[in-house]
């Protein structure tokens, strides 16, 4: 696994808004109200588990960006987390900066972390206790030999856009795989769609991820959910092999807290995803 050199700006997946105590539906409305007052839309919204919530909001400034460069697909999304945990309520967003270099995006992503900064505030960064450089994450994979950012998990390619949209909206209807839709969104210009799905059964459910791997002290409920993108006629998302490592990158190779525990929930989170199509 990379580390980042101390020398150099580190940076960490999620930032922590605040950490104090509240009520969770006071909150999440509270904090929709401020978000779309604040030049967001709200793209839709769930729990991964009682004690969790996610609001999902973009921007036309970020659909503009993914019109120019397919790497920002993966940024329009912009998530933001409420977990109730001993007590207190933790509201923690996606840090855009580390998306820059994750997702290798060239055009500038810092108006957003301001225009989200300005709404919720920022008591610091989180998500990995060394952090990671621009140019770690600019080339990230978990170990030599795994997938980088642009190995994208391709779950089907159907000849056209109108064929491709259909075949997934019928498994979102469905819930096949136990995949349920969150959002839904459109990129001008680009003829591309985006959905965000929630896994609510098996071995790669939202459930078992947060079971076997967010066990410290401040959670990642940011990091749902799974963001797929329809493109050209295919379909395609970040590969888990990927993404999940990205988003937990103190992963150690064995334990409890490790890579190792979370094998099995990565190719039951592949098998959700091919489900949701397996009937075309």
């Amino acid at each position: 696994m990379l580390h980042a050199d101390a020398a150099e700006p580190l940076l960490r997946p999620y930032i922590l808004s605040s950490n104090v105590q509240g009520d969770m539906v006071k909150a999440v409305i509270e904090l929709k109200e401020a978000l779309t007052a604040g030049g967001f839309q709200l793209l839709g919204e769930y729990s991964p588990d009682a004690d969790r919530h996610v609001i999902v909001v973009t921007n036309d400034y970020l659909r503009r960006l993914a019109a120019e460069e397919t790497s920002a697909l993966f940024s329009v999304p912009q998530r933001i987390g409420i977990t109730r945990f001993e007590g207190r309520l933790q509201i923690a967003y996606t840090n855009p900066d580390y998306q820059k270099y994750a997702f290798r995006i060239k055009g500038d992503l810092e108006p957003v972390r301001v225009q989200l900064k300005n709404i919720l505030g920022e008591q610091e960064t989180f998500g990995s206790s060394r952090g990671l450089t621009a140019a770690i994450l600019s080339g990230y994979r978990y170990s030599y030999g795994m997938e980088q950012f642009d190995d994208f998990l391709y779950l089907g390619r159907f000849g056209s856009q109108s064929r491709a949209l259909k075949v997934i909206e019928e498994g979102l209807r469905s819930g096949r795989g136990g995949v349920n839709v969150v959002f839904r969104t459109e990129i001008p210009g680009a003829a591309v769609s985006l959905f965000g799905v929630a896994l609510k059964e098996g071995a790669g459910s939202d459930q078992a991820v947060i079971d076997t791997v967010d066990i410290q002290p401040l959670k990642h409920t940011p990091r749902f959910p799974y963001t797929l993108v329809v493109r050209k006629g295919e379909i395609f998302a970040l590969h888990p092999r990927f993404a999940l490592p990205l988003d937990f990158p103190d992963l150690e190779r064995t334990g409890r807290y490790s890579f190792t525990g979370l094998i099995k929930v990565l190719g039951a989170i592949e098998e959700s995803l091919h489900s949701l199509l397996s009937d075309r």
